[in-house]
């Protein structure tokens, strides 16, 4: 079986990489150092590369993810979150291969409530959001197979993401202000990059597309995560002592792009595919804390 990786050298990327080489051959793409470096939105780059590589799984974390950046930028948005993946599935259906695609929490917008679930109606709020719903219904517009794994709040060790932020800050001693009135479900690249695996793993052949809710199970405010993260970054000696973590509200840190003040997921329908339940978002942060110490993330 050979499965094409795409975005290898992102968050999400660089988590799956070892986890989806255990299945089959894989080939990995991107901008950077991978094995196949192509530029996705190149429509004859992108052609070429399929051809050669002939999947027989295409997983694509690739995607814009700049929230604030998608609101001036919405045409290049558009390129990665609705193109690319309409352009994924399309061959996927000439080539009966199946494709594994991410989307977000940010679909959804509303009033605090139960979790959502895979019926719940999106309704974006922001262009982010709508340009990654428009790539969900290309997808399925397309009839594909194909697996879409919406995601929330994705961390890691790795620069560039919320956690990694606010323990550089605490690190060097720096008071932290966080938003306490947007409520999620935290999620571990790694956890993510596990669910992936299990889902392909689970003898799914969908002969159509279906989505999943992809995400450790539980809900906190960015400033409980923040709490949680800085005790747990000090008991492993991350950082020599706690910071004051101020809460604050959505309006005290404006942002171009509206978020959800509510986007926890259920994820009960993905554990009942894979017989198994995914960890809560305390577990999921402290297996990412102990990578983190032994420096193996």
């Amino acid at each position: 079986m050979r499965l094409l990786l795409t975005g290898a050298n992102g968050q999400l990327g660089r988590h799956l990489q070892p986890r989806l080489a255990e299945l089959g051959e894989l080939i990995t793409t991107g901008l950077g150092a991978e094995s196949r470096p192509c530029d996705l939105t190149d429509p004859e780059a992108l052609d070429r590369l399929l051809r050669e590589v002939r999947p027989d799984i295409l997983v694509n974390p690739a995607a814009w993810t700049a929230v604030d950046a998608a609101e001036d930028e919405a045409d290049a948005a558009r390129r990665l979150n609705e193109w690319l993946p309409a352009q994924l599935a399309h061959w996927c259906v000439r080539n009966d291969a199946l494709l594994i695609h991410y989307s977000t929490d940010y679909v959804f917008s509303g009033r605090p409530r139960s979790a959502w679930t895979e019926e719940d109606a999106p309704a974006p709020a922001s262009v982010y959001g709508r340009t990654k719903l428009a790539g969900e219904r290309a997808i399925r517009e397309s009839g594909a197979r194909a697996i879409i794994l919406r995601t929330a709040w994705l961390y890691s060790c790795l620069p560039g993401n919320f956690l990694s932020a606010i323990i550089g800050r605490a690190a060097r001693g720096e008071a932290l202000r966080v938003v306490s009135d947007q409520v999620g479900s935290p999620t571990w690249a790694g956890s993510l990059a596990e669910m992936t695996k299990a889902v392909l793993q689970s003898g799914t052949m969908t002969t159509d597309s279906r989505i999943l809710h992809a995400v450790n199970r539980g809900q906190m405010s960015w400033h409980e995560f923040a709490q949680l993260a800085v005790t747990m970054a000090v008991e492993r000696g991350l950082i020599e002592r706690p910071v004051e973590i101020e809460p604050i509200s959505s309006a005290q840190w404006p942002q171009r792009a509206e978020r959800p003040r509510w986007s926890v997921l259920e994820p009960g329908a993905l554990e009942r595919l894979v017989d198994h339940p995914v960890p809560s978002v305390e577990q999921a942060l402290t297996q990412c804390m102990n990578e983190w110490k032994a420096r193996t993330c």
